[in-house]
């Protein structure tokens, strides 16, 4: 196993209110959630995931399909903003994944379980730009 570097620019961050949906685009990636501070006004980032239909999963986190309920209250009672990245490659999907939770330790996990990655690489660095 070595280790990766994955260089990513960030779509512009959307509000997490249901008539954005549509904006969301039905291709894979990767994506965060991110709360607002109320001291500085910058951002925390709460849940990383990835999907094969990006619009399919930020739709998914407003229903009640959401099996995480701390995320699901979460997005009802706090403003949220939703972001991702567009990639095809499952392997690449779980890679970044796991490489943001290891670098950030989002605060709502999906079911407990942290990203495992694809296993091609032990240590998994990205760096970032903000669309």
């Amino acid at each position: 196993m070595v280790n990766a570097t994955l260089k990513i620019t960030w779509s512009e961050k959307v509000e997490y209110v249901t008539n954005n949906a549509d904006s969301i685009p039905s291709a894979g990636g990767v994506y965060e959630i991110l709360g607002r501070k109320k001291t500085d006004g910058g951002y925390t980032r709460r849940y990383v995931g990835n999907s094969d239909n990006l619009r399919e999963a930020y739709a998914k986190h407003f229903s009640s399909e959401e099996s995480n309920e701390k995320l699901r209250q979460f997005l009802k009672e706090k403003k949220s903003f939703f972001r991702y990245i567009k990639i095809n490659s499952d392997q690449i999907r779980m890679d970044l994944e796991k490489g943001l939770y290891s670098k950030y330790r989002h605060s709502f996990i999906g079911n407990g379980k942290t990203p495992s990655g694809s296993g091609k690489y032990l240590n998994i660095s990205v760096e970032e730009n903000n669309g």
